[in-house]
């Protein structure tokens, strides 16, 4: 373990940088971003890894002075970044780093003089860090939640309160702890808190990052499960900046069908169509006129703003070549159309009688759209499964099919 003067006298001789962990998309296959982690490179080339020195330094005062000393290497190798590939750079933070408004302030004067885009940075807070900091520190990171700055929360689920914290900070991203990833395929118990931490983050508007992956089996089994980006091994140990942009550069396509994220469509479409269902019955038993049947607690109902419709015309256009894909649009369609002529029926003061044959017409059209969706995602499957088994297989073979 370094002592303190070690670390003092390696920021006075510019020791430490940064290296990069690429993250990829699981829609893509892209690489879309990168976890900046610090090292501590001597003189000799010997690299002094983190665990050795970040101790003493949150031991201390020095891991905020360490925290701004690396800020401005951050930005400049993001700023060549950014003519390379648009991506997202997150880097780690401590409690203390927030104890005063210092480094939020700095932080954003920085990316502001820079123009540096503040959707391309994403500050990393642990779980532990979250659960225990006061209304101070969450006071001094809000600014930059507000600037636009992207906040995630590392090591996700080993804590005790994660749905608690969640609820508090503006988190945009989970992490996935690598431990709960790596034991995943060995346990049904730790496989079924990966897939609701996923569902839940998928319902929060929260996108979610798988660490430590490390071989194809994982991969895949995140791919199914509606994981949004993976890191770890199996992607690329972190890399020296400049390896880091040569890794960027040869654009190489994992296999990133997101098969998941069709199952989440169907979740989704399901959800809809019970709100919808549920307030249309609740309001028709309050009587005509009534502010029950005018103020409805209603989800999107135009079909391009609820969430499979997001999916739809965003994301899920990767598979628009499929003929099963092309023929969900019209009945997605239709039973919004049917959920909006329903909503003003009751609003009209429509009887439970008088919105009954609707109500089954409207069951009937998300049947369909529910099983083409469902042949989808068993089409997808069935190509993932074959494409997998091809250790030269890359998206843009799919996509091509």
């Amino acid at each position: 373990m370094k002592c303190e003067s070690e670390i003092v006298d390696a920021m006075k001789g510019d020791e430490f940088a940064y290296f990069y962990q690429p993250k990829v998309s699981l829609v893509t296959g892209r690489v879309i971003g990168a976890e900046a982690l610090i090292r501590w490179v001597r003189p000799d080339g010997s690299i002094v890894m983190p665990g050795e020195f970040i101790p003493v330094a949150e031991r201390s005062s020095l891991i905020k002075d360490l925290t701004l000393h690396m800020l401005p290497k951050l930005v400049k190798d993001m700023l060549i970044l950014t003519d390379v590939e648009p991506l997202v750079v997150s880097f780690n933070t401590s409690a203390r780093d927030f104890e005063d408004d210092l480094f939020a302030r700095t932080l954003l004067k920085t990316v502001e003089t820079s123009r540096l885009a503040p959707q391309a940075v994403q500050v990393e807070i642990t779980e532990s860090v979250a659960l225990g900091a006061g209304e101070a520190i969450r006071k001094n990171i809000r600014p930059l939640s507000q600037a636009g700055i992207g906040l995630a929360m590392d090591d996700f689920a080993t804590g005790y309160s994660s749905l608690d914290t969640l609820s508090k900070w503006p988190f945009t991203t989970i992490k996935l702890d690598q431990g709960m990833v790596g034991r995943m395929m060995a346990s049904q118990r730790n496989a079924t808190i990966v897939n609701s931490s996923i569902r839940m983050a998928h319902e929060l508007g929260i996108e979610v990052i798988a660490e430590g992956v490390e071989d194809r089996e994982q991969h895949q089994y995140l791919l199914e499960s509606g994981c949004n980006h993976i890191q770890g091994f199996w992607i690329s140990h972190a890399l020296p900046f400049d390896q880091f942009i040569n890794f960027v550069e040869q654009d190489t396509r994992w296999s990133g069908l997101p098969v998941g994220l069709i199952h989440m469509a169907v979740l989704d479409h399901v959800q809809w169509r019970k709100q919808l269902a549920s307030s249309v019955l609740r309001a028709v038993s309050f009587p005509k006129n009534s502010a029950q049947r005018v103020n409805m607690n209603l989800p999107a109902m135009e079909c391009h703003h609820c969430r499979l419709g997001r999916w739809y015309y965003g994301e899920g256009k990767m598979f628009q070549g499929r003929p099963i894909f092309q023929s969900l649009e019209k009945p997605h369609a239709q039973v919004h159309e049917t959920g909006i002529r329903l909503t003003q029926m009751v609003r009209d003061g429509a009887s439970l009688n008088d919105i009954t044959p609707l109500l089954r017409i409207f069951a009937e059209q998300s049947m369909i759209v529910l099983g083409l969706l469902q042949n989808l995602e068993d089409e997808a499957l069935e190509n993932l499964h074959h494409a997998t088994g091809d250790e030269n297989f890359h998206l843009s073979n799919y996509l091509q099919l």
